[in-house]
């Protein structure tokens, strides 16, 4: 069966809830402000798949992101998505605050 294009947003598919805030990544000049996102499972834990870098230079946000749905087994129940903020390059300093985030 080919790929069909549903109408709609990451709320979309039934089971699914998500809130956006502006915290402070970007300049709030943009047609949507919200630099922070929480997409949430309301039905629990559900199969994931993520695409991850394969530069040398992975930035901690990815490592703790890899980590995370390899010992989850694929599974995953929410996921914080930022807009456009790599924090590349930040040593244990990043690593700390990706593991916090």
């Amino acid at each position: 069966m080919p790929a069909q294009l549903i109408d709609g947003g990451v709320t979309t598919p039934a089971g699914f809830v998500a809130a956006g805030v502006h915290c402070g990544i970007k300049k709030p000049t943009h047609a949507w402000p919200e630099d922070l996102c929480l997409i949430v499972s309301t039905s629990g834990p559900v199969p994931a798949a993520a695409v991850f870098t394969t530069n040398q230079a992975v930035a901690a946000p990815v490592v703790v992101s890899r980590d995370h749905l390899t010992r989850a087994g694929g599974l995953c129940a929410a996921a914080v998505v930022n807009s456009g903020c790599a924090n590349a390059c930040t040593g244990e300093a990043g690593m700390a605050v990706a593991k916090g985030m």
